[in-house]
């Protein structure tokens, strides 16, 4: 009986990861801040003016100082003119120029149309925590290879590349805080090759927003190492145990492909991504910027070992021509992963364990107005988006420092983690009226001892007040189905 060829299970495995990468692209997730995010942009687009004092929270005590309006301005616009698949199209749109930049980097650097496919692929996979969610931070993961590109340019002679350099600041500082991140990168690179006015150029850029030099102080105050209580600033470390490995990936696989091939960077480029990566061990947000850093610098390395692994694939035999049934197995993956990627797009998701109670926000839409509302962090600007309408004052929400004094978030976490015997007066003391809150919180069960009525409970948060009369008047709302929730919900 003759022989069937080889079922060339390396040409599915790469359909299926490729397919995935797809998925990823397409896929979005909504950040605990994009309520906030389109909120504050549609303002700024009806009144044409940066607000200065934030309207939305009755704790505010310090100058708004919005450093991700333009973010949140083409969010809005987006939005605003084509519902959520605008912005949808939008973020697919940023990480799919971020995959072909590094599949344009490979094959510039020798690779095979298979390693290519092979590094963007696991790039895509890598960055996704950062770039499946709707947030500003994706301009900054855009513009940082934007600015590798230049780099590497003006390496090869095409000096004038370095014209974008300030433009690219200039937008990079007003749409997302992560310039600071490739100024340094930058200012680190250009004293190696001791290009200095570049970094001129760069802090001349980024001096075009609405705050001056004021945006620097702000970024020096609120920028660090250490923010233990924002689970995006944790050491790399200190994240969940399934995720060490998969942020470990690409930089370990650049450094085998280094000693392989022998093909070593030059100093300078090593020296950032040292930089890159000291400062995601201290900081795990940056990890995009470093995975990133290494598929572009290492690319020549990666390159050559990816080929290396395909010659010797293809001369044992495992990657011989793929058969027919090879062919359509891998054919349908990719078809598959295209329609969920096509039916998908426009929808997003809102997952994770953070996710508002839908339950308690239709209540407190529906029956409560013109109150001063006790929120929880990471559901102010949910609690904004759906009841600013109603008059609904927060006391506190993700945008942290930019509306929020020390002291003021200082004192909102004492009082949920129940710190002193006198953490209960704290709503009394600002003035609170209704309070929304998980129900796991320490100071709940505190609150209820000491005249706070539940007007609302579920399994996940409860509603209190000083008066409950008023809601328990009306017949409760049935609970939300149990299904995935779509952004902008409840």
């Amino acid at each position: 009986m003759r022989r069937l060829p080889r079922w060339n299970l390396i040409h599915v495995a790469l359909a299926c990861i490729a397919s995935l990468a797809a998925m990823l692209i397409v896929h979005t997730g909504a950040d605990p801040d994009l309520w906030g995010h389109l909120r504050f942009g549609m303002d700024m687009l009806a009144s044409g003016r940066l607000a200065s004092h934030d309207p939305y929270s009755f704790t505010s005590d310090i100058p708004w100082v919005n450093h991700e309006w333009l973010a949140e301005v083409i969010f809005a616009a987006l939005f605003s003119r084509l519902g959520a698949i605008g912005i949808t199209l939008l973020k697919t749109a940023i990480v799919g120029a971020v995959a072909a930049i590094a599949w344009r980097g490979v094959r510039r650097a020798g690779g095979t149309p298979f390693a290519a496919a092979a590094l963007t692929t696991a790039l895509v996979i890598v960055t996704s925590y950062r770039t499946v969610p709707i947030r500003p931070q994706l301009f900054s993961v855009l513009f940082f290879t934007l600015l590798l590109v230049i780099a590497d340019r003006i390496e090869h002679g095409r000096e004038r590349a370095a014209l974008a350099i300030p433009l690219l600041f200039c937008v990079w500082a007003n749409a997302h805080g992560g310039w600071i991140v490739g100024f340094g990168a930058l200012t680190l690179w250009a004293i190696w090759t001791r290009r200095f006015v570049l970094i001129a150029a760069a802090a001349a850029g980024t001096l075009v927003n609405p705050y001056g030099i004021g945006l620097w102080f702000f970024i020096r105050d609120t920028v660090g190492l250490a923010r233990p209580d924002i689970s995006d600033w944790l050491p790399i470390y200190r994240l969940p145990l399934t995720l060490i490995p998969v942020e470990c990936a690409v930089p370990a696989l650049a450094v085998a492909a280094m000693w392989y091939t022998r093909r070593i960077p030059p100093a300078r480029q090593l020296a950032v991504l040292g930089l890159l990566a000291f400062g995601t061990v201290r900081v795990g947000r940056i990890d995009a910027f470093l995975h990133i850093a290494v598929v572009a610098i290492c690319a020549p390395a990666l390159a050559a070992a990816a080929n290396a692994f395909d010659e010797r694939l293809r001369r044992s035999g495992a990657l011989t021509r793929p058969s027919f049934a090879c062919t359509a197995a891998a054919s349908a993956i990719v078809a598959v992963a295209a329609s969920s990627s096509i039916s998908g797009l426009g929808r997003i998701a809102v997952e994770g364990p953070w996710i508002p109670d839908r339950d308690a926000v239709q209540v407190l839409r529906e029956r409560v107005a013109h109150t001063k509302l006790i929120t929880w962090f990471d559901w102010g600007e949910y609690a904004i988006w759906h009841l600013s309408p109603n008059g609904v004052l927060v006391s506190m929400d993700g945008r942290r420092e930019t509306v929020y004094s020390d002291r003021v978030l200082h004192e909102h976490f004492a009082f949920y983690d129940n710190e002193g015997a006198e953490a209960w007066r704290y709503p009394d003391r600002i003035g609170a009226e209704s309070i929304w809150l998980p129900k796991r919180l320490p100071i709940v069960k505190v609150l209820s001892a000491h005249g706070w009525h539940a007007v609302f409970e579920s399994p996940v948060s409860v509603v209190l007040q000083r008066e409950p009369t008023a809601v328990r008047a009306t017949p409760p709302i049935p609970p939300a189905a149990a299904s995935v929730v779509a952004f902008p919900g409840p």
